[in-house]
């Protein structure tokens, strides 16, 4: 298939972009040598090519999803910065505001 000014200018319209005819003209050439790489490409034999599905044999292993370790609550609290013995304690992130509280 080779690309006319035709066809540029009606792709051109129905991108509703305005292009001048310098550009139509250079859109031409760029066009028609990238379809002449796609039908080089597709002249390539592949009839004995295994298909590539990742270009390394490398693939992730997956295991069983189980659980087999719980964290002691005081081990886990014992690593924090500040506790209340039970719960984290971490920074407020929102402001309270006593003029807008229902308290």
């Amino acid at each position: 298939m080779i690309i006319d000014k035709d066809h540029i200018l009606k792709l051109a319209d129905l991108a509703k972009i305005t292009i001048s005819e310098e550009e139509a003209d250079s859109y031409i050439s760029d066009i028609n040598k990238i379809l002449n790489l796609v039908s080089q490409i597709k002249e390539i034999d592949t009839e004995d090519i295994e298909p590539l599905s990742h270009v390394l044999d490398q693939y992730s292993e997956t295991r069983e999803d189980k659980a087999e370790f719980e964290l002691d609550r005081d081990e886990s609290l014992g690593n924090a910065p500040e506790t209340d013995g039970v719960y984290f304690q971490v920074p407020p992130t929102i402001k309270h505001n006593k003029e807008n509280s229902n308290e």
